[in-house]
């Protein structure tokens, strides 16, 4: 029956009893075992797991296939806890979102969430932790361009020469450009045609080019000395030109090639500047939240709005699953996506998003992945970590955390 009829039904009788159905009747109406935005487990499961769209780890198919990092995981452990007496049957539920999860765990509706949660002592006050089984952080993802960034390229440049030991090996080939300056003006004096060599600047000056059009590899092999040991000195010169050209042109190479689409990192404290988008309850909104100056803590909540009710002044959009977000970023609704290190990174290199989507390699923070599990479920979450360390002691772990997550996903900088 539709809910206002039985309100409606409810205050037709004496006020006492329009009191408590208007109590009750939230809980008539979600099923028992479930939160409301979470599906109805099975009854005979003793252990009730919830998971997300939250690609790689845990997501849905469109035939009612549960897949991903996670779930293989869990399969795996699974068959260990059966194998203990821990639990006889699982059943895996779909839920919207990361408070669904929360309020599900708090109140054990569900046992497990498998769906990626961040370890935080705020969240462990409600329920209780696996395990960690991975480390991931907060990231900005942007979108790609093949524009070349000539600041960051000069940066490159600049923080090459500057590092320790660049200047003395440039001081060091300035003082050989003055000996070879001196050797070949004495090699061509010596093969010379009898002419008179001038002694003032112009021949100290002629003599410079010379020896820096040579060493940097611009003048070839000549016959123009005639005599052995200036023959030499020129062979000489033609591959010391070879190899610091080769050089230049790589310092050069780099710096250009590291800048096309480059963008500098974004200080926190400048994030609210941009119009971004994270996960709906997600750590990432609260970091963003907490970036706000103070006299703006009491409108931050309204502008973290879901799409459909945002508006151009709003800076923070809220999507329920980290593909929504890249696929606003990817359609230009917003500049960047907050988010999961890991899920961007991976998100970024599906064909849908290679070339078009790029991820910050630094984090703000640092943070540890686990699974939720119900506080009254403690022997449950014994036998969930023991059964987690042994898979993470397997020798063949990092290679099964990569085939889902992407390789060198294990942990960012």
């Amino acid at each position: 029956m539709p809910k206002y009829l039985l309100k409606l039904l409810s205050c037709l009788l004496p006020m006492p009893a329009c009191i408590a159905l208007f109590v009750l009747i939230p809980a008539i109406l979600v099923p028992q075992g479930a939160s409301a935005s979470c599906q109805a487990p099975d009854a005979s499961a003793d252990v009730v797991v919830a998971i997300r769209n939250a690609e790689p780890f845990t997501s849905r198919s469109p035939s009612g296939l549960d897949e991903g990092f996670s779930v293989d995981i869990w399969t795996s452990i699974e068959h260990e806890l059966t194998s203990n007496g821990l639990m006889a049957k699982s059943d895996i539920i779909l839920c919207n979102s990361i408070d669904d999860h929360l309020r599900a765990l708090e109140s054990g509706a569900v046992d497990v969430v498998i769906s990626p949660l961040t370890i935080t002592a705020e969240r462990m006050q409600g329920f209780d932790f696996s395990q960690q089984y991975l480390q991931s952080g907060l990231t900005l993802a942007h979108r790609s361009t093949s524009a070349i960034d000539f600041s960051e390229a000069t940066g490159v440049i600049l923080q090459t020469i500057s590092q320790p030991g660049v200047i003395r090996a440039i001081l060091v080939f300035l003082a050989i450009n003055l000996v070879l300056a001196v050797l070949i003006r004495a090699a061509l004096r010596a093969g010379g045609s009898g002419e008179e060599i001038d002694t003032g600047l112009g021949h100290w000056f002629d003599s410079m080019v010379e020896a820096l059009v040579r060493t940097i590899g611009l003048k070839g092999l000549s016959d123009q000395f005639r005599t052995r040991w200036g023959r030499l000195l020129e062979i000489l010169m033609a591959l010391l030109g070879t190899v610091l050209s080769a050089t230049i042109l790589g310092v050069l190479t780099t710096a250009f090639v590291g800048s096309i689409g480059g963008l500098d990192v974004t200080p926190a404290e400048r994030l609210p500047e941009k119009r971004i988008a994270t996960l709906e309850g997600s750590t990432a909104q609260a970091f963003l939240i907490a970036q706000y100056p103070e006299t703006e803590e009491n409108t931050t909540h309204s502008l973290c709005s879901v799409p459909t009710a945002a508006d151009e002044s709003d800076t923070c959009l809220v999507y329920q699953s980290w593909s929504e977000a890249v696929d606003a970023l990817d359609r230009g609704e917003v500049e960047a996506v907050l988010g999961d290190w890991v899920a961007l990174t991976y998100l970024s290199r599906t064909d849908q998003y290679l070339d078009r989507i790029s991820v910050d390699s630094k984090v703000y923070r640092n943070e540890p992945y686990g699974w939720g599990v119900s506080r009254d479920r403690s022997d449950l979450r014994r036998g969930i970590d023991k059964a987690m360390i042994e898979l993470m002691r397997d020798p063949k772990w990092r290679k099964r955390v990569e085939a889902y997550l992407g390789v060198g996903t294990v942990a960012p900088n």
